[in-house]
């Protein structure tokens, strides 16, 4: 009989040494004397691995150690992942109305201890990275990023608990993790962590709406470039249609855009961003003009031979980006030199086609053709004169070194001009402002 009997009594011995040594251990906690406490929870768990008791006073004392510098001796490794380990291992047995009672009492205490002692060494291993005297620090920024990663991780622990109201993007910690893998040249952690941000259309803290913070725009600029450089056009376009709709007045977007169509020579993709970016912007002299810069460069440096079917169209868009921009600033030389080029173009242009038609006897009508382009030609580049001659008087005013090229860029355009002309005396005139330039451009 006593055979049957002795495990019975066993147990209850086990059961009544566990019951003492916890009482031991709270009593411990009680008085923050935890040193001894983590001794006496140890030794629990060292026989009784399960006991859910023992693993929550485990995680409320490894929590409360861990953030206590007293005490990171006794401790290697992660003591507050251990912490978070063994609360989410007492949470499980949720039928146990100790649990629920010690968790209740305390107010979930340990687990917002174990992500706010993640968020902290998360935070100070980035200052220490950012600070460091051997920059980059990828090293010192890689552990932020994991640390801030392990606070990610129980700040979703907690939201899942509803303990706390905490977002299924923790703003800022998820923002710190980006950066952090940004600066630690982890670009695919980087990605991941913008992306939730962007998805999310965060703008900042709080997200409230017509409030944005201009550091909440950093996953749209990055997310927009990146994919921009990978060549994913659809990913390109997609954040930087959230990034415009959360910053309107950021253009940083559009110009992420127009590289990308003018890197592939998508001109009328291109071309469509600047219509958008000038009506926005219709004060801007620099779009209008960046804009009349790129047709024109489009229209008369393509490879020879290539077919515009909109040329004319595109002619008059580059002529009424001109207008805007001189009604804006009629003495703007960048201005006026393209304004002088553009009809100096339809001059040359035009008398060229009048020279292809050729003949000592033409019919009335071909010799009528060719005489009326020949004047035409002839009046395109006399239009083209005031424009260049506004440009170099502007020029002229303090002999800029920065300005020496375009100014002899202007001069040379005027040579060429009455050379088509075949006014002699003014050639030899901007012939001389050309030679004379570099000893008067030097300051």
């Amino acid at each position: 009989m006593k055979r049957i009997v002795l495990p019975v009594l066993f147990t209850f011995l086990v059961a009544t040494t566990f019951g003492q040594d916890l009482k031991k251990a709270t009593s411990y906690v009680n008085d923050k004397k935890y040193e001894k406490a983590k001794t006496e929870i140890d030794g629990i768990l060292a026989k009784d691995p399960a006991n859910t008791e023992a693993l929550y006073l485990k995680s409320k004392v490894y929590s409360l150690m861990a953030d206590s510098s007293a005490f990171k001796s006794l401790f290697t490794g992660d003591t507050y992942g251990e912490a978070f380990d063994a609360f989410k291992k007492a949470l499980k047995d949720s039928a146990n109305p100790k649990i629920t009672l010690m968790v209740m009492k305390d107010n979930y205490a340990p687990v917002f201890t174990i992500y706010q002692g993640y968020y902290a060494e998360a935070a100070n291993a980035f200052n220490d990275a950012a600070s460091a005297a051997n920059k980059p620090d990828t090293v010192g920024f890689a552990k932020a990023m994991n640390l801030f990663i392990k606070a990610n991780e129980v700040g979703q622990y907690i939201r899942e608990g509803k303990w706390a109201n905490i977002g299924k993007v923790d703003t800022t910690l998820v923002l710190n993790i980006a950066k952090a893998a940004l600066n630690a040249k982890k670009d695919a952690v980087a990605r991941e962590y913008f992306q939730q941000i962007a998805d999310a259309h965060i703008a900042g803290l709080h997200n409230a709406t017509g409030q944005t913070d201009p550091s909440f725009e950093l996953p749209y600029q990055w997310l927009v470039l990146d994919y921009k450089q990978s060549g994913d056009s659809a990913n390109m376009v997609k954040y930087a249609n959230i990034g415009k709709e959360l910053y309107p007045k950021d253009d940083y977007f559009d110009l992420v855009e127009m590289d990308y169509y003018r890197e592939k020579e998508n001109h009328p993709a291109l071309f469509k961003k600047y219509d958008e970016l000038t009506a926005r912007n219709p004060d801007s002299i620099r779009y209008h003009l960046n804009y009349a810069t790129e047709i024109f460069s489009y229209l008369y440096n393509s490879d020879e031979g290539a077919a515009i079917s909109n040329k004319e169209e595109l002619s008059n868009t580059l002529k009424a980006q001109l207008d805007k921009a001189v009604a804006l600033d009629a003495n703007n030389p960048s201005v006026n030199l393209l304004y002088a080029q553009y009809y100096y173009n339809q001059g040359i242009v035009t008398l060229e086609n009048a020279g292809k038609i050729k003949g000592a006897k033409l019919p009335a009508d071909q010799l009528k053709k060719r005489t009326d382009l020949n004047t035409q030609g002839d009046n395109f580049l006399k239009q083209a004169i005031p424009y260049a001659e506004k440009a170099l008087t502007t020029l002229e005013e303090g002999y800029k070194k920065a300005e020496r090229s375009k100014y002899k860029s202007v001069a040379n355009l005027l040579q060429n001009i009455y050379q088509s002309l075949g006014d002699n005396a003014k050639l030899k005139i901007y012939q001389d402002k050309y030679d004379q330039a570099d000893a008067k451009f030097v300051n």
